[in-house]
């Protein structure tokens, strides 16, 4: 039984520590969203005060820096809710070992209502997150190909260049990784859900028998 509970422990603070991962790289690309929208907004804002010269361009920039800044907040404000909910959840005291039973069965409940309420979040957050993956691995691509012709003129800061590389490649593959390990636990929670809508099926049923 002691066994039982300890690999029981072990799995649910693995399952939070991708969630929390998860959590925090899809609120980082939201901010990062909503910052070139907001310098693309500024940016053709100014320009439509000082020249008429490529206005339509201009306009249409403006347009999908104000769409993207819009869809941005509320991403960022919808994927706070969730993490803000998990750090509720996530107090000291899951750092501890060997939890009691009551104290474990209490966080998989409140982690079960939280994955319940919110399903299509954390679905968004794990698309988010690959869509992220995807977009700094193709920073990292451009990086890597602008350092080649600095490097064939002769212009470029080497360890500046390589470092912004290194970056943009490790956060693309936390990015695009992290939805794929995430999944598997999404599965366990997707079970859980329906074996607890079994559960209180069954309870209602045997409350409706006469006694």
């Amino acid at each position: 039984m002691d066994l039982e509970l300890t690999h029981t422990e072990t799995k649910l603070k693995k399952e939070m520590k991708h969630f929390m991962a998860l959590a925090i790289m899809s609120l980082a690309f939201g901010a990062m969203a909503m910052a070139f929208a907001i310098a693309t907004i500024t940016t053709n804002g100014l320009a439509l005060t000082k020249t008429i010269s490529n206005i339509y361009l201009n306009l249409v920039s403006l347009v999908i820096g104000f769409i993207v800044a819009y869809f941005s907040l509320r991403y960022v404000i919808s994927s706070a809710e969730v993490l803000s909910k998990f750090d509720e959840i996530q107090d000291e005291k899951i750092g501890e070992k060997n939890l009691p039973h009551e104290k474990l069965t209490g966080y998989i409940v409140k982690l079960l209502v939280l994955y319940r309420d919110e399903k299509p979040q954390i679905k968004r957050m794990m698309f988010i997150s690959k869509i992220a993956g995807v977009c700094f691995f193709a920073n990292a691509l451009f990086q890597t190909a602008l350092l080649g012709f600095n490097l064939y003129t002769g212009t470029t800061n080497l360890i500046p260049a390589v470092g912004g590389i290194l970056v943009s490649t490790v956060m693309g593959m936390v990015g695009f990784f992290l939805p794929f390990s995430f999944l598997k636990y999404s599965v366990c929670w997707d079970d859980r859900l329906a074996k607890s809508k079994e559960a209180e099926i069954r309870i209602a049923s045997f409350m409706e028998e006469p006694q």
